[in-house]
């Protein structure tokens, strides 16, 4: 599988990565989001009204006391060491030199299905990492990504890695399942989140 990196630098500066994660590396955290899935629940955005949003999440650094013992923090690690990716960063803007400076971070994994969504938001980090993908066959529609404030549409594709600046206000389309599962089915769009952050 070859990773093709799109970076865009105007009018704001992210980067995709198409086909990031190896296969292996994908089946990993299916097989950890298989038993995850059931347990999840919702909780609110930090200082967002309520109805912000609305979909199902877990926190991997709150259930996992040893950062190895998850598929999906282990698989997740690899860019910290992925030189291609941070030297692309650097090429795409001068903001990402500050990941070199970046010296915590946080992961969760958000899941969304029918008519779940998430309004317009800015994280609370540094830098922001979201990677999507789902059970194959695919069983759903919607979940693009939007920057809101450059009105940017980013569709959503299986395996993709982005990475932009935590400040940029971003939206996730309401998902609609096309046929009807039973509730944290498995079968919706999951987006793993890292946030890389200054203690």
């Amino acid at each position: 599988m070859n990773k093709e990196y799109v970076i865009h630098q105007e009018p704001i500066p992210y980067m995709l990565v198409k086909d990031y994660f190896s296969e292996d590396d994908m089946e990993q955290m299916l097989k950890e989001l298989r038993f995850l899935t059931p347990k999840m629940e919702f909780h609110d955005g930090v200082n967002l009204d309520k109805g912000h949003k609305k979909n199902t999440q877990i926190n991997l650094d709150k259930l996992y006391e040893t950062r190895k013992t998850s598929n999906i923090l282990n698989v997740m690690d690899k860019i910290y060491v992925d030189s291609e990716l941070i030297n692309n960063l650097k090429i795409a803007s001068w903001f990402y030199e500050v990941w070199g400076y970046t010296n915590t971070d946080n992961t969760f994994v958000a899941y969304y299905e029918d008519s779940d969504y998430y309004k317009a938001h800015r994280d609370i980090a540094v830098i922001s990492l979201m990677y999507w993908f789902w059970e194959e066959p695919k069983s759903f529609e919607g979940g693009n990504i939007h920057l809101t404030d450059y009105d940017i549409e980013i569709p959503l594709e299986r395996n993709q890695l982005m990475i932009m600046p935590s400040s940029l206000n971003h939206a996730v389309d309401p998902i609609k399942m096309i046929h009807k599962v039973d509730k944290l089915s498995g079968m919706g769009r999951y987006c793993i989140v890292r946030f890389l952050k200054l203690k």
